[in-house]
This record gives C-alpha cells, structure tokens and sequence, in this order.
C-alpha cells in the first residue's frame, strides 16, 4: 500500500477519521456498483476481475479529490424521528 497517500488524505479532509468514515462509505458505494453489475450479466458470462479493492478505490478517490461531501443536519427529536 502506497503510505503516501495518508498525508494526500489527510490534507483532502478535515481529519483522518472523517476520512476513514468517508471512504468507507464510497467503498460500499462502489462495492454495489459492482454487485449490481456482476447480477445484470448474464449467467454464462464470467465476472470481471478488477484491478483494486473497493477500499483503495475509495482511498486513492479521495486522495486525489475526486469526492465531494457534505454533513446532513440533524434534525431535532420532536419532528417525528426515531431515537
């Protein structure tokens, strides 16, 4: 693994967990793009081998700026939320 790119992330975010929490959640992203090609081939097809992990997929994403974010707010409790 290319340890460079910690110091490329963690300039690209606000902190390292931030980064951590953002390119585990791209990981899942790209994760079902993949699933949900592998299930629209067709049964006699073979699946593509790809070149990376979703997670370096993710990592190298982010450390190159390619991934844009941006905070939810939190809604109160009494708007009809759960808890």
């Amino acid at each position: 693994m290319d340890y460079s790119i910690t110091k490329k992330i963690e300039d690209t975010a606000k902190g390292k967990y931030e980064a951590v929490i953002v390119a585990a959640k791209l990981a899942r992203k790209i994760n079902a793009l993949r699933m949900a090609e592998h299930e629209q081939m067709d049964s006699d097809e073979t699946p593509p081998k790809y070149a990376t992990k979703v997670t370096i997929e993710a990592l190298n994403m982010l450390s190159e700026g390619k991934v844009k974010y941006d905070y939810i707010e939190k809604t109160s409790p009494d708007e009809n939320t759960f808890q």
